[in-house]
């Protein structure tokens, strides 16, 4: 199976699960109050904050260390990594008890201390998938995603029926998250826990995962300063509306996890050789196949975003609109900003330290921005695309130099440009096609028209050859 199939394995089953997964913001809008909802939203942002750092790089250390290591090796590698995230766990409930003792006048006080369990559980869930990817399991990596979220789907929106307030929505999470972490830890026991391992070596999977850990915060804060300063400046109903605005472009990133995840492992083998041509020749290719994906969607997105955010929300979140539009620019700078040449150099220093910068960037270009510019809402998602773009180019800085590329070596930048110009002359035909039309309509007209022009418009640039049209059928999910 080629590095684009196992990739493909995952998209598919992120795609999967992230379309069964919007059952869940569909059915919570409709069964809760917009407060009730922004609350719980609030809520979400805590857990993610606090999950990547006391993930401790765990996950991505998978990737990392696996390829270097023998069977031995490997049971270690997950012994002591189920070790270090049951202490974190440990840690996640203490500090949830006590941040419900402490703060008696928060509104969110009284979850904090079932939001700690449900962050322990879900902590032993999370390095099921790259442990999976990492054993050339791809298939079942990407079935254990549209399985876990299938038990989202089914629990939650029940826990929230028979209780629709944030108490349900909790106690629906925390049950769900109890069935994954069982689940993680038999295939971890089965595989592994229950055979001997070899040396230990936690300190060195510290010193990889750590500042991994601090990134992976750092980036969460950085990706959510606007939502911090939304629920600061403005009242929890426009919260509501401005997740749904910034809910989507971010959680397009299962095309990147999926290839980084796959190929991570691939360019730390290569590393590990001394090879950086072949790290580069991977690097590559990789970036023309996202820019296949990331472009025509961004695109195809903006064209569709009124329609697609009133039917599926109600027009009550027609606000969220402008939000959608400005975060699709993200997708423009996927190919190039995921770090993965650095990540399997071993630079995660640099790539904490990068984080850290980008992020007071951003929080102190989002505060200039709502206090001079007169763009309300909106200084947001500018302030934070706009640091987007300056970390991704800084992380191609950095793995040029690692690779010991120039800039106009580094990507197959004539590519790029011809699907970028393919995208952009789909989606003027798109417009064309679908502006007489109102409703869902003008989704299926828009995708439809699309769809066919951008084939014209790639063969007619060459951003669509005979290589990607033999790529495209050995994608077919089916």
């Amino acid at each position: 199976m080629s590095l684009a199939q196992r990739a493909a394995l995952l998209v598919y089953g992120r795609a999967a699960a992230f379309g069964l997964s919007l059952v869940i913001p569909v059915a919570l809008v409709r069964l809760l109050a917009q407060d009730e909802y922004g609350s719980y939203q609030q809520l979400v942002l805590l857990y993610a904050t606090a999950q990547a750092f006391l993930l401790l790089g765990v996950p991505r250390s998978l990737s990392y260390f696996f390829p270097r290591l023998g069977p031995g090796g490997h049971a270690q590698l997950l012994r002591q990594s189920v070790a270090l995230l049951a202490m974190t766990g440990l840690l996640a409930i203490v500090l949830g008890l006590g941040a419900q003792l402490l703060l008696t006048d928060h509104p969110l006080q009284p979850y904090l201390g079932l939001l700690g369990l449900y962050t322990a559980l879900m902590l032993l869930v999370a390095p099921l998938q790259n442990l999976l990817v990492v054993e050339g399991r791809e298939r079942a990596s990407a079935l254990s995603m549209v399985g876990f979220v299938i038990v989202d789907v089914v629990v939650m929106p029940a826990a929230v029926w028979l209780r629709p307030d944030v108490w349900g929505i909790l106690w629906g999470i925390t049950v769900a998250a109890t069935i994954k972490a069982a689940v993680s830890l038999g295939y971890a026991w089965h595989r592994y826990l229950a055979h001997s391992g070899g040396r230990p070596f936690v300190r060195e999977q510290l010193a990889y995962g750590v500042p991994v850990g601090m990134m992976a915060m750092v980036g969460i804060l950085n990706l959510n300063i606007d939502k911090y300063l939304v629920g600061l400046f403005f009242p929890v109903g426009a919260f509501a509306v401005y997740y749904i605005g910034a809910l989507w472009a971010p959680v397009f990133n299962w095309t990147t996890q999926s290839v980084v995840q796959v190929v991570i492992p691939r360019l730390s083998a290569a590393h590990h050789r001394g090879d950086l041509a072949a790290m580069q020749q991977l690097r590559s290719r990789m970036a023309s196949r996202m820019a296949l994906v990331y472009f025509p969607l961004a695109t195809l997105m903006a064209i569709i975003a009124r329609p697609l955010i009133e039917l599926m929300f109600t027009s009550a979140y027609a606000g969220a609109v402008p939000i959608f539009t400005i975060y699709l620019l993200l997708l423009f700078n996927r190919p190039f900003g995921s770090g993965e040449v650095l990540m399997a150099a071993g630079r995660t220093r640099f790539l904490f330290r990068l984080a850290l910068a980008v992020g007071l960037l951003n929080l102190g270009l989002s505060l200039l921005l709502l206090a001079r510019s007169g763009l309300g809402l909106l200084a947001l998602p500018v302030a934070t695309v706009t640091v987007s773009w300056i970390s991704a180019f800084a992380i191609l800085h950095r793995s040029n130099r690692e690779l010991g590329v120039t800039a106009g070596a580094a990507y197959g930048w004539r590519t790029l440009a011809a699907i970028l110009a393919s995208s952009a002359l789909a989606g003027a035909v798109a417009w064309q096609a679908a502006a007489p039309f109102a409703g869902a309509t003008v989704i299926a007209v828009a995708i439809a028209a699309y769809s066919v022009a951008f084939a014209l418009a790639g063969r007619l640039t060459g951003a669509l050859g005979p290589a990607e049209w033999r790529l495209l059928r050995n994608l077919r999910p089916f």
